[in-house]
């Protein structure tokens, strides 16, 4: 997942993880202590745009 330097270092930094969900889009899995079952978050502002058919 492409982030600039300030984002990526946060995300090492502070206990979030980064995967690619079946669908390809990335989530992102916030630390124990922000959410215990740790539900995975996307960013819904910014998305691909659907391939043409």
């Amino acid at each position: 997942v492409l982030m600039c330097a300030h984002h990526h270092r946060l995300v090492h930094r502070s206990g979030w993880e980064v995967r690619i969900a079946a669908d390809g889009l990335p989530e992102f899995l916030p630390p124990v202590f922000l959410d215990k079952q740790r539900k995975p978050r996307r960013n819904n502002l910014h998305q691909p745009l659907p391939f043409a058919a």
